[in-house]
């Protein structure tokens, strides 16, 4: 079976050999994204004891990351979109891995926030500039396999990063001296900071290594796949050389657009949701259940890697629905029915006494969640014309500023109300999420053809 695998690889078209490659290559990058990100998560409970921090001090430093992440998501797609991809991403994992190896050093609250602010400017351009260079090199009909195989990555990291990090943070004592992250927890957080970080600058070498911003004259995608005539037309379209598009007129555009203003909604409520899994899982872990950290970092990858899952499937899913359903239901239906069953999950956890009933109602929202994804990267190619990067800066912008948010408002709501309150609130985010993703239209751009001019082009 992998001798065939291989034999069919190496029959394939150079350009397909090689889409291939750099899809599989940012994937890697992806699951370095969410390592990082996910760990602290993981983490956070010995670092507040170790640094004295209150359960609001805690929120808000979870709630910091979103914060930046969100507000520099178009300036770093804007980035992609005017100097390539290949640039702004491989300096994106080289900063976000010494950040990420930084946060060994501090002592306190604001140190923390400090390096959780910096952790969101730094992972901001990552999936924006993931997203262009998918537009660059594969034509609409399998956009959504290669986007589902970029974020698989990403979830793949999120996954396997709780149980790694915890793993990793007992392994580590004893390591690098008296006093080096084995406070009263016990366990040395600050040496899986470092190991981190060393691996993401390695990972960074490796993507500017490889990765190229455009195919070659001769190879242009619609070249090596045979492609409707439609297809071909818009492939032809889009692999014209451009100039740097202008920014001031694509923002008005993405900020006057229904579709946007509905797809930054959208992703807004699902990540109050759905950002509780990265983030107070842990917490309310050993709150309602009085879990181990190990075993905490294992129900929550169980949970993660269920959503995996849901990836794998994901683009396959919403490229069959575009062709049976065309492109405006084709890319609303997988939205609304994904996320309405991730709001009966929610609403069902307050009835669970079993932690593992939790733990399956978890991961069948996460599963539902990532199914989804490919669909909203898709959406953010179908309508983002030559500034795709800026589309999907758009909804990822709105959609962390709800991330940001989460954390506090559940920890509030936690204090005040209990868990069982918490889980109906985001299950009514995700009802909300449902109403917008069956409203978009994957038909009506952000910039129309008439008006693309704006955006002028090299002579042909």
């Amino acid at each position: 079976m992998i001798r065939l695998f291989f034999r069919l690889i190496f029959l394939m078209p150079p350009h397909l050999r090689y889409v291939m490659l750099l899809v599989f290559i940012t994937a890697l990058a992806a699951f370095w994204l969410y390592i990082d990100r996910v760990c602290f998560s993981t983490l956070a409970d010995p670092i507040q004891k170790d640094l004295g921090l209150t359960d609001y001090q805690k929120g808000y430093i979870l709630s910091a990351f979103f914060f930046t992440y969100a507000l520099f998501q178009i300036p770093l797609g804007t980035l992609a979109d005017r100097f390539g991809p290949r640039l702004v991403l491989a300096l994106s994992i080289v900063a976000w891995s010494l950040v990420t190896a930084s946060t060994a050093l501090v002592s306190g609250f604001v140190g923390l926030v400090v390096v959780r602010l910096l952790l969101g400017i730094t992972e901001s351009g990552a999936y924006p500039a993931a997203a262009a260079l998918i537009k660059r090199w594969a034509p609409a009909s399998v956009r959504g396999v290669c986007s589902s195989v970029v974020a698989l990555g990403g979830r793949i990291g999120g996954a396997v990063a709780p149980f790694l990090t915890a793993w990793l943070a007992v392994a580590l004592v004893g390591f690098g001296g008296p006093g080096w992250g084995e406070g009263e927890s016990g366990v040395n957080w600050r040496g899986v900071f470092v190991v981190y970080g060393a691996c993401g600058v390695f990972v960074a070498v490796v993507y500017w290594l490889v990765v190229r911003d455009h195919p070659p004259p001769q190879t242009k995608p619609q070249a090596s796949l045979k492609l409707p005539d439609s297809e071909t037309a818009l492939a032809q379209r889009e692999a014209l050389p451009t100039h740097r598009p202008r920014i001031l007129p694509q923002l008005a555009r993405l900020a006057t657009s229904r579709n946007m203003w509905l797809y930054g909604t959208m992703q807004f409520c699902v990540n109050i949701g759905w950002v509780f899994v990265i983030t107070l899982m842990p917490t309310y872990l050993i709150e309602a259940f009085d879990v181990p950290l190990q075993e905490r970092g294992s129900m929550q990858s169980v949970v993660l890697f269920i959503g995996v899952a849901g990836m794998l499937v994901g683009g396959i899913f919403t490229d069959i629905l575009r062709l049976a359903l065309g492109p405006r239901w084709g890319r609303s239906v997988p939205l609304v029915l994904t996320l309405g069953g991730c709001s009966a999950a929610l609403w069902a956890i307050p009835a669970f006494s079993s932690v593992w009933w939790v733990v399956v109602a978890l991961s069948l929202m996460t599963f539902l969640v990532d199914l989804h994804n490919p669909t909203v990267w898709s959406f953010a190619q179908d309508v983002g014309g030559r500034t795709v990067g800026m589309a999907l800066g758009w909804g990822n912008m709105w959609g962390n500023i709800g991330a940001a948010l989460s954390p506090v408002i559940l920890t509030v709501l936690r204090s005040h109300a209990g868990w069982d309150t918490a889980f109906i609130v985001c299950g009514c985010s995700f009802a909300v999420a449902a109403v917008c993703g069956i409203l978009l239209d994957a038909t009506k751009p952000v910039a129309p053809e008439s008006t693309e001019p704006a955006f002028p082009t090299a002579a042909r």
